[in-house]
Parts: C-alpha cells; sequence; structure tokens
C-alpha cells in the first residue's frame, strides 16, 4: 500500500525542517556563543574575588584599608632601601664593622666574595623593578662575647637596612682571649645588580 503525502503533510514536513533549521542557527549563533561569554565571565569573576581577596590579605582588610595601604607603602620604601645598588655594596662591609663595633664585636677580617644571581624556587632569575638582584656572600672571622655576639647576629637577621642573612656560624673558645669567643660567620647581603 503506497502511502502519497499529502500538500499538508508536505507543509507539516517543512515546517519541521524549518523549525529544525531554526533552532540549531538559534543554538550555533546565539546560544552556544553566550553559554561561553556566561562561562569566560564566571571565570575571570572567580579570578577578580580572588585577586581582591588577596589584595585584602596582604593590605589587611576593607576597615582600615587607606592605613594599611599607607603601611604597605611604608614597608615597600623600606625594602627598597633594603637593597642597595651593586655599587654600593662596600658600604655593606662598612655598615657591617660600624655595627660591630657599636655592639663591642671585634672583627678579625671580612672577606667577601664574587656576587651570585638570585634565583627562585623554580631557579628563574630574580628581578625588582628593571634590577637583577644579587648576592654578595661575606665571611667575618669575629671575637666577642656571647651576648655581644648573639646582639650582633641578631641585628645582621632582623635590620632590614641592608638585608643579610646569616647562613652559618661556627663559634670556638679560644683560652687566651677568655671570655670572649671566636666566631666564623657566613652570611649573605641583597644587592640590585645592572
Amino acid at each position: 500500500m503506497d502511502k502519497k503525502l499529502t500538500g499538508e503533510d508536505k507543509n507539516n514536513i517543512l515546517t519541521m525542517f524549518i523549525l529544525t533549521g531554526i533552532t540549531v542557527l538559534f543554538l550555533q549563533f546565539i546560544y552556544f556563543p553566550k553559554v561561553m561569554e556566561v562561562k569566560k565571565l564566571s571565570r575571570e569573576n572567580k579570578k577578580t574575588r580572588s585577586d581582591i581577596a588577596e589584595l585584602y590579605n596582604f593590605i589587611g582588610g576593607q576597615e582600615n584599608l587607606k592605613d594599611n595601604i599607607i603601611k604597605a607603602r611604608n614597608y615597600a620604601a623600606i625594602l627598597e632601601n633594603a637593597l642597595p645598588s651593586e655599587k654600593e655594596a662596600s658600604n655593606i662591609i662598612k655598615q657591617l664593622n660600624e655595627e660591630a663595633r657599636d655592639l663591642k664585636v671585634s672583627v678579625i677580617s671580612v672577606k667577601p666574595r664574587d656576587l651570585s644571581s638570585c634565583t627562585d624556587t623554580q631557579g628563574l632569575q630574580l628581578n625588582i623593578s628593571d634590577h637583577i638582584c644579587k648576592s654578595m656572600p661575606i665571611n667575618l672571622s669575629v671575637e666577642a662575647r656571647y651576648q655581644a655576639l648573639g646582639d650582633f647576629l641578631h641585628k645582621i637577621e632582623f635590620d632590614r637596612n641592608p638585608m643579610m642573612r646569616v647562613n652559618k656560624v661556627e663559634m670556638r673558645k679560644d683560652i687566651n682571649i677568655l671570655p670572649k669567643i671566636k666566631a666564623d660567620i657566613e652570611l649573605s647581603a641583597g644587592v640590585l645588580g645592572e
């Protein structure tokens, strides 16, 4: 039994094809692009919120935002001064000698070594603005009382101008200089290179 399509059936099929075509065009050119745009904006929104939260964590919240920004600027200025230029590296040794003298620590010898580049945990060169961060290793031999030596090491570690780090301390008694002790100190000072 052959069934012939009537004009009404043809119109229904044609209407279905047209509706399907319009739906496909709508999905292709309007709906899917908008869904992708909404997803992209959602990701950007999450990142922006995360950045703002990180900024508030760094600065200290919305309540005292102005005061905290001023504190952050002052801290940044201190850090900027904490890293002298490579040309001023000799001033670090001069300052170490002055601090030792103020704390009654006798400096026997100072041996600066060659500057080396500072890298991050992935081995990439650290930079501040347009300057390369470098480290200047210094070996000090000193004589002092325990208390004076402790005060000197504390000052080196916690004074931020210039920024230094104590890497190693070796102390030994010498009966010829009692109650003082001898100490060899390995430290590194941060400098900014060209």
